[in-house]
């Protein structure tokens, strides 16, 4: 095909240039039409990397995935300009596309069985890219440390692959990511919202359906037949690192005709807004994340709760803490409900150091709706609390020994049974919290703001300044302004996708306990629960300041008492945590092999195929490369392009013309001269407008290529002074024109492209040559420089050689700067000549500006002759 294609293309530059030339032209159209959409999908993955907004990855699988295809398209169009050469272009792109496809690919998957494995030993894996963490933690509590936990199974990552692929659903929830900005309220909800009924409209295949069934079977022979079971997500790196806590799905008290249903809603709550929320925000992969679900029997609770293995507002203590209530935990972690509190010493026999009673849900409320008046009861008395002293000291016990396995703090979630039965439900990383802002470490004595609020309980510490702002709803969520505190009557999971735009956040009932409350120290953001002093007068706009440490809530910005050294300006935790991802690690080699720019010279000799490094050498090498060739068009001397046209002009300059697409008006095919007035193309009748202005004096000699002329003169050559040998050539269509210009000993270059589109338009310019000594034209490379930087080109200068270049600007503006470069073409001949110094050229520079485009009587220049 290679050869074919050439042997085309060498007959037609020999049978029928003007071919060549059209098809040269349209592939080098199509390529600055890949150019842009490649330079648009470099700049989208610089701003994936570079912004402080968090992106969905399959973001940046899409954008590679284009700016790749843009790129092989550039290549493609180059060879069909050039098809002899570069073709080793090609081989470089496929290795640097390899590298970072590699890098791009996801996880291999199982799909094989099996969808589920039973709480017992002997399971066939423990693995948590097989059960998830949560059931891969819960496992390893009951058969390695023998720690009571409820019965039941787990699906298996397995099974929610096979369903995925079963259902084809994993390419378009990938689109869905791919567009998704979580920093726009509607479109998270409503990208949600289509997972959602994606999977809910899937089918489950029918090996998982009988897995699972078999499953629920085995687990009514244990428990009785009218068992009903809590469904829990279980998804690889819940419960870790990042803690995802109440994040996704808890389904209860499901009846065993619901199982398969509630399997997919647990899948589907992978994809709720605050899930994707914050999974992107951490620089999560959504293949990271496979969900297993828990399916565990439901205890008839009479308490439950959390016990944390340190208190983490307070490190210099060395007690554990445990949160209980009455009944099931739902209330508690949802955070709609203040927890007993019971503190033990963190060493056997694990003493009681301090109790705490809480609060159960509001008793009644009356008032608007921002400042509703609220009471509160105990949960109990305080010699009853929701757990008993043996009952702590049992927890207590337990929690050192998971914190010992695990090396780390732990969070633990337990539950009592109406006998007395304690169980274990969950364990994961306790996060120490992150603060954002400094504390206030003076005491509250120095600070003279008005003190609103006192004695609220520290979830994250830290201070935080800003305007109140009340939540009435959660949908309302979209609507809390960057930098504000949130006030809330209960923080809940939720919440998390304005996290990031909080100063602090204020709760009036709630537990350090809480989803909510995991989620704020994983994000910084300094808050209080339990605020029950002042919470009503905290009116919505006004200004407070939170100081989280000390539990306390004050009127305006609190200006620190100074030691002298002032705030640090520390980096958002939550952001820091983005910054080292396995998403930003990835995202970092896809730029290395994509946007980093190695080739900058096109002079140097690494400027080649060889040394290109990136698809973005590719780019820069592809362009510079066709502008070339495309500069070459008219640089062909002593050959006329088949199919010019003379141009009859006033302008005493043999000039020829190619049309190759709408430049001209409609012609007979035997035409060999046209007019300026046949001439349709906007940026050529710029050009030739500026040659022909009045002010432009030319000679009555002809102006064309003298070099040549003196060469084939002197060397006793007999031909034409008409002859095209000598001419200047010009390309021209609607939008483009490349022209070689040769008058006198001038030698000048224009290549222009001119459309309404402003960021596709450049003009490249070259100026060489001339009569005159070395000084003359070193002044008149000056002169033209001065005035092509006025009109805003980009110029370099080496001897008498002179290179511009502009870019994007409109058509209008375009227009007007080639009708100067027509007269600054006039302006400049035999001026080598006459001008004398620096200062002759910055006096000429001003004149052009001021219309001035004739020098030969110049008052203040000496004259010499014309040629």
């Amino acid at each position: 095909m290679v050869i074919k294609n050439l042997f085309k293309h060498w007959t037609y530059q020999v049978f029928s240039p003007d071919t060549v030339l059209k098809k040269k032209y349209q592939s080098f159209k199509t390529l600055l039409a890949h150019d842009k959409a490649a330079h648009e999908h470099l700049a989208i993955l610089e701003e994936l990397y570079y912004s402080p907004k968090p992106w969905d990855f399959q973001a940046v699988v899409r954008h590679y995935g284009l700016l790749s295809r843009a790129v092989a398209a550039m290549i493609n169009a180059l060879l069909a300009i050039c098809p002899s050469r570069y073709r080793d272009l090609a081989a470089y792109h496929r290795k640097f596309d390899f590298y970072v496809r590699y890098i791009l690919a996801p996880p291999v998957v199982d799909l094989c069985p099996p969808y589920t494995v039973e709480f017992k030993l002997g399971a066939p894996s423990v693995e948590e890219s097989f059960l998830g963490n949560k059931a891969s933690t819960l496992f390893r509590l009951a058969y390695t440390l023998h720690l009571p936990t409820p019965r039941g199974f787990v699906i298996t990552t397995n099974a929610f692959h096979y369903f995925l692929s079963f259902n084809d659903i994993e390419t378009p929830i990938n689109e869905k990511l791919a567009t998704l900005d979580i920093g726009d309220t509607p479109d998270l909800e409503e990208t949600a919202s289509d997972i959602e009924q994606l999977i809910m409209a899937a089918t489950i295949p029918q090996e998982i359906t009988k897995a699972v069934k078999d499953a629920m079977a085995q687990l009514q022979k244990q428990c009785g037949a009218q068992v009903k079971v809590a469904l829990r997500s279980s998804a690889v790196k819940e419960d870790g690192k990042a803690s995802f806590a109440g994040q996704y799905r808890t389904l209860l008290n499901v009846d065993v005709a619901d199982i398969l249903n509630s399997y997919k809603q647990i899948i589907a709550g992978k994809y709720t807004s605050h899930a994707l929320f914050y999974r992107i925000s951490r620089g999560i992969l959504d293949s990271e994340t496979p969900m297993a679900v828990l399916v565990l029997e439901m205890i008839d609770t009479l308490a439950s709760g959390v016990v944390y293995t340190r208190d983490i507002t307070n490190s210099r203590t060395d007690q554990l803490i445990i949160c209980s209530v009455a009944g099931q935990g739902d209330q508690l972690v949802g955070g709609r409900v203040s927890p007993d509190v019971i503190k033990t010493s963190r060493c056997p026999p694990y003493a009681i150091v301090q109790t705490i009673p809480g609060t159960n849900s509001p008793r009644g409320t009356t008032g608007g709706k921002f400042h509703p008046q609220t009471t509160y009861t105990l949960s109990h008395s305080q010699q009853q609390l929701s757990l008993d002293e043996a009952s702590a000291q049992t927890l207590a016990r337990w929690a050192m020994t998971l914190e010992a396995h695990f090396d780390h703090p732990q969070d633990i979630e337990w539950c009592k049974d109406q006998s007395g039965n304690l169980f274990v439900l969950q364990s994961r990383p306790l996060h120490s919290p992150l603060a954002r802002i400094p504390t206030i470490e003076t005491g509250s004595q120095t600070i003279k703001n008005k003190c609103l609020s006192a004695g609220g309980e520290t979830v994250c510490p830290g201070t935080g300044s800003g305007a109140v702002y009340r939540l009435e709803h959660p949908s309302l969520l979209q609507d809390v302004p960057q930098g504000a505190v949130l006030v809330v009557r209960h923080g809940l999971p939720q919440f998390v996708t304005a996290m990031n735009r909080l100063a602090a956040a204020v709760v009036e009932t709630g537990s350090r306990a809480s989803h909510f409350s995991s989620i704020a120290r994983e994000f910084g953001v300094p808050t209080l629960v339990n605020v029950y002093q002042g919470f009503n007068e905290l009116a919505q706009g006004h200004r407070v300041t939170v100081d989280a440490d000390n539990g306390r809530i004050y009127d305006g910005d609190v200006q620190e008492p100074t030691d002298g050294h002032p705030p640090q300006d520390n980096d958002n935790p939550d952001m820091a945590v983005y910054r080292e991802s396995l998403f930003m690690d990835k995202l970092t080699f896809v730029m290395d092999f994509s946007t980093k720019l190695r080739l900058f010279d096109p002079k140097s000799s690494d400027f080649s195929p060889q040394g290109c490094r990136s698809l973005h050498d590719i780019i820069r090498f592809v362009h510079e490369t066709a502008v070339k060739e495309m500069f070459l068009q008219g640089h062909r001397k002593g050959h006329r392009k088949k199919g010019a046209r003379k141009l009859i002009s006033p302008i005493p300059m043999l000039f020829y013309l190619l049309n190759v697409g709408r430049g001209v008006t409609p012609h007979p095919i035997k035409a060999t001269t046209l007019t300026p007035d046949e001439i349709t193309s906007p940026p050529m009748n710029a050009i030739l407008k500026g040659l022909m202005d009045p002010g432009v004096h030319w000679s009555q000699a002809s102006h064309f290529d003298w070099e040549t002329h003196d060469r084939i003169i002197m060397s006793g050559g007999i031909i034409s002074a008409d002859s095209p040998r000598f001419g200047s050539y010009a390309v021209v269509s609607r939008k483009y024109v490349n022209i070689n210009f040769r008058f006198g000993y001038h030698f000048v270059i224009l290549d222009t492209f001119c459309t309404p589109a402003a960021l596709d338009n450049y003009i490249l310019f070259r100026f060489s040559g001339g009569g005159g000594d070395h000084t003359g034209r070193v002044l008149r490379a000056a002169f033209v420089k001065g005035v092509l930087t006025r009109l805003g080109f980009m110029v370099t200068v080496r001897s008498d050689l002179v290179d511009a270049e502009y870019r994007q600007g409109s058509i209008e503006t375009m227009v007007t700067i080639l009708e100067n470069i027509g007269r600054l073409l006039g302006a400049t001949k035999l001026m080598d000549m006459y001008i004398k110094n620096t200062r002759d050229v910055e006096l000429m520079v001003d004149d052009f500006m001021g219309g001035r485009y004739d020098f030969r009587n110049h008052p203040q220049l000496q004259q010499m002759p014309t040629r």
